[in-house]
């Protein structure tokens, strides 16, 4: 009996300090991007906290877009970018959650127009698809003002 209770009480410490260097691993890697998007794309700092909440909480993300969304849906037809408007509602939206930094797959470019617009645009490099994202910061902080889901842009 004694065994049986050693063998579990091994067993359960040693599943604690594989969940915990798991949590750990994952902690330095999203402040290792966060560090890294600072750092080569000067973005503000409390930006780089909203953008991590952002995308780790839904309902801080639904909080924080004002629906209607401008921006454009998946799929959208090259020849009619720019031309026609459309808005994303908060029952079709579909949460942000993704990681873009595998650098394989994604280039991430960032446009900071004086730390009050930043501009987000993922590219997926096999297909040349695009993701563009606006963020605005006013009195309340940050939100996402703007939305393109997966598009081929055509350059202009």
């Amino acid at each position: 009996m004694n065994s049986y209770l050693l063998f579990l009480f091994l067993c359960f410490f040693f599943f604690i300090q594989c969940k915990a260097k798991s949590e750990n691993k994952e902690t330095i890697k999203d402040l290792s991007a966060a560090k890294e998007l600072s750092q080569n794309n000067d973005l503000p700092s409390d930006f780089l906290e909203f953008y991590k909440k952002f995308h780790e909480d839904s309902l801080y993300q639904l909080a924080r877009i004002d629906f209607p969304l401008e921006g454009l849906p998946d799929n959208a037809d090259p020849e009619f970018i720019g031309n026609e408007k459309y808005y994303w509602s908060a029952d079709q939206w579909i949460l942000n959650k993704a990681k873009f930094d595998d650098k394989k797959l994604y280039e991430v470019q960032y446009s900071n127009l004086a730390n009050v617009i930043i501009e987000e645009t993922i590219t997926i490099k096999e297909y040349d698809l695009k993701i563009i994202r606006r963020f605005s910061k006013s009195g309340d902080g940050w939100k996402l003002i703007y939305y393109a889901g997966v598009n081929k842009y055509v350059s202009q």
